[in-house]
């Protein structure tokens, strides 16, 4: 569970991808220092570039066992692969992104996907006592169905479209 816990964190701290170095340097009285630091950066794609991130994670070749997708910080949907199938989770961290929990459950009920509620333990960004709240749709899906499930999430409740970029998390 505390894993769970720190792999979000890091996710959402972070906006992880790949990793960059860029050297800085810094000046002391007596004199100048280089030093190289890691910068994050996020791999961006375009909607129809999410198959070729699934299957990524499908064949082990991501950070973790969830990727994330976002153009905005909003519309942040998180695919998880375990024990062979996908499913697709949204955490709302921000107060803003607390109304689409429900339009993402008007969609999980309409195309018949069980869905539930949990949490990750994570602070929500918003004035709460409670921590914030994670919707899970289980699509229990291919990777291609799972693809096209993702941009039409994107499409039908953020709004995206086809030429929306995103960065990949992590």
């Amino acid at each position: 569970m505390q894993s769970k816990i720190i792999l979000f964190l890091t996710v959402l701290f972070c906006s992880c991808g790949n990793i960059r170095e860029k050297k800085i340097s810094q000046n002391t009285e007596s004199s100048t220092v280089q030093q190289t630091i890691p910068i994050p950066i996020a791999k961006k794609i375009k909607i129809n570039g999410l198959r070729n991130a699934l299957i990524k994670l499908k064949d082990g070749q991501t950070e973790y066992k969830f990727i994330g997708i976002t153009s905005n910080g909003i519309d942040c949907i998180y695919f998880i692969y375990e024990n062979g199938i996908f499913n697709i989770e949204f955490e709302a961290m921000t107060e803003y992104q607390i109304s689409y929990i429900e339009r993402l459950k008007n969609f999980a009920n309409s195309n018949r996907f069980k869905n539930f509620m949990k949490t990750y333990n994570n602070t929500p960004k918003y004035n709460s006592d409670k921590p914030a709240p994670v919707l899970r749709i289980e699509i229990n899906s291919s990777l291609d169905n799972t693809a096209l499930l993702g941009a039409k999430i994107e499409r039908e409740i953020f709004g995206n479209n086809e030429e929306t970029v995103y960065d990949v998390v992590p």
